[in-house]
């Protein structure tokens, strides 16, 4: 007997922390994303408009790399991840290339969260983190088959995390995620008792 485990979903996981003078760049990022919780008035009103607990730049900013020397000096980093990710998922990319669509700041409130959702019009998403203090949100991942399973019965608890039907990264400062676009995640209510702040990004296929 044999079993294939066919159509897999990789999630790419990597870190910043190891580069030299990351805490200098972390705290750099840090107070640039604070700067524009406190300037971005229009982030400011959508997000209370919109239910998100805290601030985001998502809907308000979308030229950060232009805006803060260290936000281009992230997308740089980023960039080389994005292409590492493509080339282990084997896209054939022709004679396009993938491009770093959106940057966006995410300060979030204890006790707030973002509930599932994916990501349209893009072909790679993901997240660095910058801030995780205790018992700050983990990144939920649901299986994308979870829809088309009907009369199946649960997964025993113990179930190896590949056939688990959620997933729960707990990421550090300085770690990045990334994902296809259609893989739908959350980010649970944060428990710490101070802010978890992070940055979230879309690669597209141009």
């Amino acid at each position: 007997m044999a079993l294939r485990p066919l159509f897999a979903t990789p999630v790419y996981e990597a870190t910043l922390s190891t580069h030299a003078e990351f805490e200098n760049f972390n705290a750099e990022l840090e107070v640039a994303c604070r700067m524009l919780a406190s300037e971005d008035g229009a982030g400011r009103a959508w997000s209370k408009a919109h239910g998100y607990g805290g601030y985001t730049s998502y809907a308000s900013l979308s030229d950060l790399p232009q805006r803060a020397s260290v936000f281009g000096d992230l997308k740089r980093r980023l960039d080389r991840h994005a292409k590492a990710f493509a080339s282990e998922l084997a896209f054939d990319l022709g004679q396009g290339r993938l491009k770093l669509d959106s940057l966006w700041v995410n300060v979030l409130k204890p006790g707030a969260g973002h509930s599932g959702h994916v990501h349209p019009h893009s072909v790679i998403s993901g997240t660095v983190y910058v801030r995780t203090p205790k018992n700050a949100s983990a990144l939920k991942l649901e299986d994308p088959r979870l829809p088309l399973m009907m009369a199946a019965p649960p997964r025993r608890a113990d179930a190896p995390q590949g056939q688990q039907s959620f997933v729960y990264l707990t990421p550090a400062p300085g770690t990045v995620l990334m994902w296809e676009s259609w893989l739908r995640h959350e980010v649970p209510a944060n428990a710490a008792r101070s802010e978890r702040i992070s940055i979230s990004f879309n690669y597209g296929w141009r």
